[in-house]
């Protein structure tokens, strides 16, 4: 986990703490994922859909679930990537070969 993220739990776990609500909300971080020769900023992204590079966030070469829907990717190889893949709180990239494979398996 990130230095900064360690010490912003640390605060957010006080204010709950120290805060007189009903309830005491559970948040849990997870890692970043990356995918190999893939752009999976926001910022890159938006500036693509916005200077017109790309269709819109649907567009097949977008990184997207909608992008990788229009390319023909079924769900059930996402959510078998997914699966695969799991969930890790240290930051991770991943082969895209990985995500082809569970594509190709369903």
């Amino acid at each position: 986990m990130h230095p900064r993220v360690r010490e912003q739990r640390a605060l957010y776990d006080w204010l709950i703490e120290h805060l007189p609500v009903p309830s005491r909300p559970r948040q849990i971080e997870f890692a970043r994922l990356s995918l190999t020769y893939t752009v999976l900023s926001k910022r890159v992204l938006l500036r693509l859909v916005n200077e017109g590079h790309v269709r819109g966030w649907d567009d097949p070469r977008m990184p997207t679930i909608s992008g990788l829907r229009r390319r023909g990717f079924p769900p059930e190889g996402i959510r078998d990537f997914a699966a695969m893949v799991g969930v890790a709180r240290t930051d991770s990239v991943i082969e895209y070969g990985q995500l082809e494979y569970a594509v190709r398996r369903c």
